[in-house]
């Protein structure tokens, strides 16, 4: 009996010294990762200092681009939405990029905190670090949003413009048209070359070779006087009923006297007091 409380005894007191071991054991470990930590606290910090000073460049490079979207150009031409988008994409790398390089000085702190130093300096360094890209990334998104509501304020300007040059070319279009047709009506004359008889007879003049009260144009031919430069006949007696200035015309006669043609010499002038010719032969 006294044999087993002595073994029992001895048994409590191994796995007191065992746990006892382990506890030590542990804490060298700690104290040796703590001591690295502490050994490496100058390198740390060097990274520290590398990370702050991207983070400080990263964030004038920001405001650069910023700045370059949102001032309107001296002369008032808006920048290719191609380039906006450009730079609003190099931003939003600029702040993932610092995003990324906070999470390391958040993991960096930690470790110096583990090592008992006094951190908190850089601690309100990342916590206001953090707050400024919180505050970039809303002023980013109100960018894009204006950006976009442009780019569709721009569409629909483009859109309008369209319709707009769509309807004054038609409406010039139709004005073109109404002026060549005015213009074309402006010039058209209207001619006939008749045998005599035939011409009273068809009520185009009277028996004392005059113009008759008929207005009606049938029978006559249409041209236009800026096109109409002679006109044929082929008849001996020949006699021009409407008024019209003689300088401004020739009759070209053959051998035999016979009228071959008239030929218009000053056309503005021949028709000004008549836009009607006729010519009768007997």
């Amino acid at each position: 009996m006294k044999r087993l409380f002595h073994l029992l005894l001895a048994a409590v007191l191994l796995a007191g010294g065992c746990a006892e071991q382990k506890r030590i054991d542990r804490s060298a470990t700690e104290r040796d990762s703590l001591q690295t930590i502490v050994d490496r606290k100058d390198s740390l910090i060097e990274a520290v200092f590398a990370d702050i000073n991207a983070i400080t460049e990263n964030l004038a490079q920001i405001k650069v681009r910023e700045h370059i979207i949102s001032t309107v150009p001296a002369e008032g031409i808006a920048r290719p939405i191609d380039q906006v988008n450009s730079d609003l994409a190099a931003i939003e790398q600029l702040l993932a990029e610092n995003r990324a390089k906070i999470a390391g000085l958040q993991r960096t702190a930690a470790q110096l905190r583990q090592a008992k130093l006094r951190i908190g300096e850089l601690e309100r360094l990342i916590e206001g670090l953090n707050t400024q890209l919180d505050s970039q990334n809303a002023e980013i998104s109100q960018l894009r949003a204006e950006i976009a509501e442009q780019a569709l304020a721009m569409q629909q300007l483009n859109a309008q413009l369209t319709v707009e040059q769509t309807s004054r070319r038609a409406e010039v279009d139709s004005l073109s048209q109404c002026n060549d047709a005015l213009d074309r009506e402006l010039h058209t004359v209207y001619y006939i070359v008749g045998q005599r008889r035939q011409l009273i007879e068809a009520e185009i003049i009277d028996r004392s070779l005059k113009v008759a009260g008929n207005n009606s144009l049938e029978g006559f031919l249409r041209a236009d006087s800026r096109e109409l430069v002679e006109i044929p006949i082929r008849q001996k007696r020949v006699s021009l009923v409407t008024s019209h200035p003689e300088e401004a015309y020739r009759l070209i006669r053959s051998s035999d006297k016979t009228v071959q043609k008239l030929v218009i010499t000053d056309p503005e002038r021949f028709w000004e007091s008549s836009r009607v010719l006729i010519v009768c032969y007997r």
